[in-house]
């Protein structure tokens, strides 16, 4: 019993000493929150300013700086090298660095080399990923990912993350600032050089996050780490592993790594006011949102971030000598002036209205300046209705008196928004005094009753990630050309659609924000140029955000009187469109179309009818197509059925 004791005695011991030892090499989560803490008290102070790199406080500082990110998967490239410019435009006095550890053509190479990077080639660290600490909400996002983009591999994803402390390996200069690929530099940050290494932004909890993180590169840290990380000694990703590193982890400003998800912060608008580095990692992706939408895309993305990263890519590819072909279109039928003009001066709200509308009415015929007050006065009825504005696409005719005093009359309920250019994306231009969540997009030659509006409405309500409209269309595969096309409905056994018309559409206001400032201006070239399918479009970005279909109302009136010179009536029009669903998909990278066979219509009683089973089959036979159901009752008798039960 005596040498148990003994033993127990001495494990207790060990376990003690080592306990101290760690405590006192580590940095303990008590003291790490403690600082963060204090720090954070500073950082959100209302009298402290964020420094620029001009009058950033001096230090001793004055050996090689670098930055550093990393091409760990196909779909770095593009993003990684919009960060490379990104940095570049900011005057910075540091190199930057990428470590390519995948195989990169030489056209890529040359890319990034021309934006002034500087390539270290090198192998990944292969971690093996302990699928027990993933949990079941972690698996089912990688799933969807998965299931949107079949090149997408989370566990590849999930190693490449740990590749961050490659960083460690630079040592041919003092001091690095490792970027996670998915950031963007909006101002200069060299002032970040001066801080004293181990510098990171934390998390909730102290966990340092890694996607920013000043360090020194050393080979004998780097070489710990990786044994460790290989090894699965602490934890199996690193975010949170470096906290085990090292006993002295100084906190960096959140403003170096602002992310979309930090909107819902009591802190925000300071975060965002200052913002010098966007971090889109686990947020909506600018470079391929349209047939990527996260699941809670709402709060995973920020316009502004949105318009940034666009931005600086366009900058980026015209450096290249890219988009020759849009370097003309760009000045004068691009999207900065409208996303610019937007953005300084949309309404600072803090939450948009849920239990009203606004109404998009697109005009451009003077033919339908005599029907245009009573389209606008059908939908001043309704009291869900917040704002009317009508988008006046001619810009060399001149608002008619009918509409002018009509627009008085309303007294602020209907605006009229000219435009500069005649485009079909002025229908989707963001509002800057949009004050709802829901928009109906509208045409001018369209009357349906204003009740079957507000129903609209109403489902809308139920499933704003949807379409909601009152004339649906369908994609079909045509096997002889082997391409999409452009299909009715009824046509399609069973009926079903996957496309809803702008003639009269709800939808989240949040798209047209997304349409004109987010989406490449390929794609709005294209709407452009063939003045035709903005709606098709339209359908391929919401359906591939949110993964759901659109959703079909039934009215019995609707009323289209556009036929007389509207683009629809040309006789060429159905083809035209069929040639654009093939077109889009290429555009998009994708089908992101997803097709429902519901419909909604206002209540009615359903016919239930009492009758015998013998009736009953008499009517099924008159049904073709239950006949595989007849065939089970001609096998068995109701006779039969009960004589087996006995």
């Amino acid at each position: 019993m005596r040498p148990r004791l003994v033993l127990l005695v001495l494990v207790n011991v060990l376990t003690l000493l080592a306990f101290l030892a760690w405590r006192e090499r580590y940095l303990t989560k008590e003291s790490l929150l403690q600082m963060m803490d204090e720090r954070l008290k500073a950082v959100f102070s209302p009298d402290r300013e964020v420094s620029t790199a001009a009058d950033a406080v001096p230090s001793n500082f004055t050996g090689r700086a670098s930055f550093a990110s990393m091409i760990c998967m196909e779909g770095d490239f593009i993003p990684v090298r919009t960060l490379v410019h990104s940095l570049q435009q900011t005057a910075t006095n540091a190199d930057i660095v990428v470590v390519v550890m995948i195989p990169l053509d030489d056209e890529k190479r040359d890319q990034l080399t021309k934006l002034g990077a500087k390539l270290v080639d090198t192998e990944p660290i292969k971690v093996e990923i302990d699928e027990s600490q993933t949990s079941a909400a972690e698996k089912q996002l990688e799933k969807e990912a998965t299931d949107k983009d079949k090149s997408e591999d989370p566990k590849r994803r999930r190693m490449c993350r740990s590749n961050a402390i490659q960083a460690w390996r630079l040592t041919q200069w003092d001091r690095v600032l490792y970027m996670h690929p998915e950031m963007l530099a909006v101002g200069n940050i060299d002032d970040v050089f001066q801080e004293p290494p181990f510098t990171a932004t934390l998390e909730l909890g102290g966990i340092v996050d890694d996607s920013i993180m000043l360090v020194e590169p050393n080979m004998d840290i780097y070489s710990e780490l990786k044994r460790a990380m290989v090894k699965a000694e602490h934890l199996p990703h690193d975010v949170g592993f470096l906290n085990y590193f090292f006993k002295d982890i100084h906190p960096l400003n959140p403003v170096y790594n602002v992310k979309a998800t930090y909107q819902t912060l009591d802190y925000s608008r300071y975060v965002f006011g200052n913002a010098r580095v966007f971090n889109y990692e686990g947020t909506m992706k600018p470079w391929n949102f349209w047939h990527q939408g996260p699941k809670n895309w709402r709060q995973s993305f920020h316009e502004d971030m949105i318009y940034q990263w666009r931005k600086a890519e366009y900058s980026a590819r015209e450096k290249l000598g890219m988009d020759k072909d849009l370097l003309e279109w760009r000045p004068k039928r691009g999207s900065k002036e409208v996303c610019e003009d937007y953005l300084a001066k949309k309404l600072d709200i803090p939450e948009k209205i849920m239990d009203k509308y606004s109404v998009l009415l697109a005009t451009h015929s003077l033919r339908r300046q005599a029907t245009l007050p009573f389209v606008i006065k059908q939908f001043l009825m309704s009291p869900k209705v917040d704002k009317i504005f009508v988008i006046w696409h001619d810009k060399n005719q001149p608002v008619s008196k009918n509409i002018r005093d009509l627009v008085n009359e309303a007294q602020g309920s209907v605006i009229i928004l000219n435009q500069t250019v005649d485009s079909l994306n002025n229908r989707f231009n963001p509002v800057k005094e949009l004050r709802t969540a829901a928009v109906l997009i509208s045409d001018d030659d369209v009357w349906t009753p204003i009740d079957d509006i507000d129903m609209a409405f109403e489902s809308w309500q139920r499933q704003p990630d949807s379409l909601v409209g009152f004339a649906p269309r369908v994609d079909c595969y045509d096997p002889s050309s082997e391409t999409i096309k452009y299909c009715w409905p009824f046509r399609m056994k069973p009926p079903r659609y996957s496309i809803m018309l702008t003639k009269l559409m709800f939808m989240d206001s949040n798209f047209l924000f997304l349409w004109r400032c987010g989406l490449p201006d390929n794609i709005l070239k294209y709407v452009d140029d063939l003045v035709n399918c903005e709606d098709i479009a339209m359908n391929f970005l919401i359906s591939g955000v949110t993964n759901r279909p659109p959703f079909h109302i039934m009215s019995e009136e609707v009323y289209d009187f556009g036929l007389d010179g509207g683009i629809s009536s040309n006789p060429a029009h159905f083809k035209v469109r069929g040639k654009c669903v093939q077109e889009i998909t290429d555009l998009f990278g994708r089908n992101t179309l997803l097709s429902v066979q519901g419909s909604v219509h206002r209540y009615s009683e359903t016919d239930f009818k009492s009758t015998t089973w013998e009736d009953f089959l008499n009517v099924l036979k008159e049904k073709e197509a239950y006949g595989e159901q007849l065939e089970v009752v001609d096998v068995m008798s109701p006779e039969d059925i009960v004589q087996n039960d006995i």
